[in-house]
């Protein structure tokens, strides 16, 4: 909860150097999983703001689009991921031979 009213604190117009910065050091402190996590309490925080129909809700859909940038540049997914992750009816039959 702290990171989040961290959030609220930046102004209207975060700067992309400050939002970047956030993510590094969160990046650097825990890594993977502070992002997961961060991301996991963006995700909730927005989910209640737009259902109180808060007008910060547009805030926080900036962070949490800044996060999945930084996420997709700096911890891209292998291709073995993405296709471990994709529903079960998308993903092609592997042959017996190859098992």
């Amino acid at each position: 909860m702290k990171r989040i009213q961290r959030l609220f604190r930046t102004p209207p117009q975060a700067l992309p150097a400050a939002m970047l910065n956030l993510l590094i050091e969160v990046d650097n402190r825990e890594g993977r999983a502070g992002l997961d996590r961060l991301e996991r309490e963006i995700k909730e925080a927005l989910a209640r703001l737009q259902a109180a129909g808060h007008p910060q809700a547009a805030r926080l859909t900036l962070w949490l689009k800044a996060l999945e940038a930084y996420r997709r540049t700096y911890h891209p997914r292998s291709r073995w991921t993405r296709f471990l992750r994709r529903p079960r009816a998308f993903r092609r039959a592997v042959p017996a031979s190859a098992r």
